[in-house]
Parts: C-alpha cells; structure tokens; sequence
C-alpha cells in the first residue's frame, strides 16, 4: 500500500521534472558559451571512457553514496550503528530508523560535485583556469553519479523499493535538476549573484508550460 500511494505522488513529479527539463535549456542557452558546452561534454566522455576503457570507480561512488546516507541520518538525529564497505557487498550503513529522505539522498544529491564547489569558488579568481577545470571536473563526477544511480534503479536497490522506483524517481530527479544551477555557479562569470534570477526566469517558464498544459487537457 505505501508503494503504491507514493507512485500516485510519484506521477505529478516526474510531469513537473519533465516541465523542468523541458525550460532549462532555454535559461542556460544565453549563459553559457561553445567552449563551455564543448567541456563539459568532454567531462561527460572522458568518464564514459575511464569507465570502459580504465575501470568502473565503483568503491569511489559507494563512499560518496553511504557517506550521504550517513550525514542525512546525522541531520535527522539518527544513531548510526554501523558503517561498511567492502568490495564484495558494497556499502551499508546501520542505523536505528530510516525514512524517505535518508533512502533517496545519495541518489538525489551528488556528493562529490557538491565537494567540488567549495575549491572552485574559493580558487576561481586566483587562479587561471579554474573555472574550466571544475566545469569538466563536475561533468565527470556527475556523469558517474548519474551511471550509478540508474544501475541501482535498474538493480532496484532496497532504498529505492521501500518507497517504489515512480516516487523515487521523481523525487531523485527533482533535486539533481535543482541543484543544476548551484553546480553551474562556481563556473559562471557572475558566481552566484545572478542565480535567483535563473531559478526566477526557470520557475516563470515552467509554470508558463504548465499553464498551457492544463489548458490544452481543458481544465
């Protein structure tokens, strides 16, 4: 029964994560430059190819996954009983009591590019290149993250059952396209001054798009 209500929540926010989907290159589209696009692009290669060609960084995703699970547990008070990683069953970390937020975290939230945002904004304006660096950097590390977290919705993780692939899904993606702006940030000319205008332009269009929507199903 619980799977099955949260699936009828799931429903709307995978519409409402694909209205957002849908808006956000258009707000991107005049912020960022070819040379940009074109690194980030490399970011998301070079990983497809340490992947293939090098090895599947699997121990260095589980570290950031249940080093997730374990800080959320911490911030909802938990007692954290156990914490393990091993190369033959992965990661797990005890604790007395879960809930949604500490199941769906590590896939909702990229731990190492959230890492990698502090370095850039405190190095970006002493040093050439930074910027350039963290953006490839970030698509790399997302990439991963993204790679991983659909094998553990294809696998289907037990994080991911207790409150069914529909809802966990939506939920997941939700957060990762709303962190899309702060990851962009440490990259961007502007930083961060310029980031409640985006997510005011992002939120306006999305609402537009949904308007439209409701008025086309002739509600």
């Amino acid at each position: 029964m619980r799977v099955f209500v949260y699936s009828l929540i799931g429903i709307p926010l995978l519409l409402l994560d694909a209205v957002l989907l849908y808006t956000l290159p258009a707000r991107f589209s005049g912020r960022i430059t070819l040379i940009q696009a074109a690194i980030v692009g490399g970011g998301v290669v070079a990983y497809l190819l340490f992947h293939i060609l090098i090895r599947k960084p699997e121990r260095l995703y589980l570290w950031g996954h249940e080093f997730t699970h374990l800080i959320v547990a911490k911030i909802f008070l938990r007692q954290v009983h156990g914490f393990h990683i091993t190369s033959r069953t992965g990661g797990k970390v005890v604790i007395d009591r879960t809930n949604v937020a500490i199941d769906l975290a590590p896939y909702a939230i990229p731990f190492y590019c959230l890492l990698a945002v502090g370095p850039a904004l405190l190095f970006r304006g002493n040093f050439a290149y930074v910027r350039e660096i963290y953006l490839a950097l970030s698509a790399f590390l997302f990439t991963m993250h993204m790679y991983f977290s659909l094998e553990g919705f294809i696998h289907g993780q037990p994080d991911l059952k207790r409150s069914g692939r529909v809802f966990s899904g939506g939920v997941a993606l939700l957060c990762l396209l709303l962190l899309l702006p702060i990851l962009w940030a440490p990259a961007a000319r502007t930083g961060f001054l310029e980031i409640a205008s985006f997510y005011g332009e992002w939120f306006n269009s999305g609402f537009s798009v949904l308007r439209q929507l409701v008025q086309h199903a002739g509600f």
